[in-house]
């Protein structure tokens, strides 16, 4: 059996245990899996709050994957286009905070992120805004978003943006 067979067999597994009705798919780009669910009715139930449950159930998969495979796979698991508008209302926060960082002239701070999410926000201002910089300050759940004029960016004792 192939590592997208027993990506799905065990995706399969786990939804049968959270959701009556669903169809999941799995596809390979380069050294990343993309699991798709599709569900009517237990679309809240896989994602959760602020998609607390889709993380959980991809480090879940990552944990059984590694332990039947004996290695470990970078997993991304979707449901009914979750990620797609998620990204979608990142982009549209970062374009707030870099406009209250255009208009304030001194470093914006966001907290209640995730690492992915700060990350999309840190990929989409350095694409776009060549001006402006991004980093994370601060350990664990206090970690936050920093967004700032290039110009003023500290030299020593931050971490880049994840």
């Amino acid at each position: 059996m192939d590592k997208v067979q027993i990506i799905k067999t065990e995706v399969d597994a786990l939804l049968t245990k959270l959701v009556d009705s669903f169809e999941s798919s799995v596809d390979q780009d380069g050294e990343a899996y993309y699991v798709t669910i599709k569900t009517d009715e237990g679309a809240s139930t896989v994602i959760g709050r602020h998609g607390e449950t889709i993380r959980a159930l991809q480090k879940i998969l990552e944990v059984i994957l590694f332990k039947s495979l004996g290695e470990s796979l970078n997993i991304l698991v979707n449901v009914n286009d979750y990620r797609e508008k998620q990204t979608e209302r990142l982009h549209q926060l970062a374009t707030e905070l870099v406009q209250k960082a255009q208009e304030a002239g001194k470093p914006i701070h966001y907290r209640g992120l995730s690492s992915y999410e700060r990350k999309v926000i840190h990929e989409y201002i350095t694409s776009a805004h060549p001006d402006l910089t991004t980093y994370s300050i601060g350990e664990g759940r206090d970690r936050h978003l920093v967004v700032d004029q290039k110009k003023n960016e500290p030299e020593t004792d931050t971490q880049p943006a994840e």
